[in-house]
């Protein structure tokens, strides 16, 4: 087995584990939960301006 390969597994999993803050309810976040919440933050911010721009568009329809 490749150690430089298990070497750089294992320290991805440390960096992804490491806790990183808090949350409201003083429950750890580890950065591979900051990671995925940064990504639903960014989700919904579309999907929230999608739905903005229908919301406009479907009010000049029913003019």
């Amino acid at each position: 087995m490749n150690t430089h390969l298990a070497m750089q597994t294992v320290t991805s999993w440390v960096k992804k584990a490491q806790i990183i803050g808090t949350d409201v309810n003083g429950q750890p976040v580890s950065r591979a939960e900051f990671n995925a919440m940064q990504k639903e933050v960014a989700r919904l911010k579309e999907e929230n301006k999608i739905l903005k721009i229908a919301t406009v568009l479907l009010g000049e329809h029913r003019k």
